[in-house]
């Protein structure tokens, strides 16, 4: 079987200990999802491809009425994660961000419009640096206690870079405020 991104993804939720689809998505919504983002309808199927492959073990752990399955690497799981993470390929990164979009067609704005787009884009930076800081950060800072430090080093990396960019977008905001049409 050849294993995506979302494999990985899904490996490396469940060897942080997310042992479910609804906590593997839980866990991606208030860590990875800024930089890999992923669904349910995502998360479930690729769990059933890892289980069919011998990634994953499965077993019934209900709550409740409902029924639901819990996951555990197994050591061919634990050995393509690890594959992975030690491999020097990458796909190319992609920055898929519509505020960015936007900027790119703004020479279609009267130039004040421009303003506005470019402190809207700063505003909502500054926005996901707060949110990082307060929601995320503080979860990440909480595996260092489990041995896993590196949540930690991300969610610093991402309130840093969402801190320089509102800064940046300020900046440019001032100098495009300085130019006349």
């Amino acid at each position: 079987m050849k294993l995506r991104t979302p494999s990985y993804l899904v490996l490396g939720m469940v060897r942080l200990g997310a042992k479910s689809g609804y906590a593997i998505k839980k866990a991606t919504d208030i860590s990875t999802r800024v930089f890999f983002r992923t669904s349910l309808a995502q998360v479930y199927p690729e769990l059933g491809r890892l289980d069919a492959a011998n990634l994953l073990t499965r077993r019934e752990d209900p709550h409740g009425e409902r029924s639901r399955s819990a996951y555990e690497l197994t050591a061919k799981g634990d050995e393509a994660l690890l594959g992975w993470l030690r491999s020097d390929r990458f796909a190319d990164t992609q920055l898929r961000d519509e505020g960015l979009l936007r900027l790119f067609l703004a020479d279609a704005l009267p130039h004040e419009e421009q303003v506005v787009l470019v402190r809207r884009m700063r505003d909502r930076a500054r926005a996901m640096e707060q949110w990082m800081r307060a929601e995320v950060a503080p979860v990440a800072h909480e595996f260092k206690q489990t041995g896993a430090r590196h949540p930690d080093t991300v969610a610093r990396l991402g309130v840093d870079t969402f801190g320089f960019v509102a800064d940046w977008l300020e900046r440019f905001a001032s100098d495009l405020e300085g130019e006349t049409d």
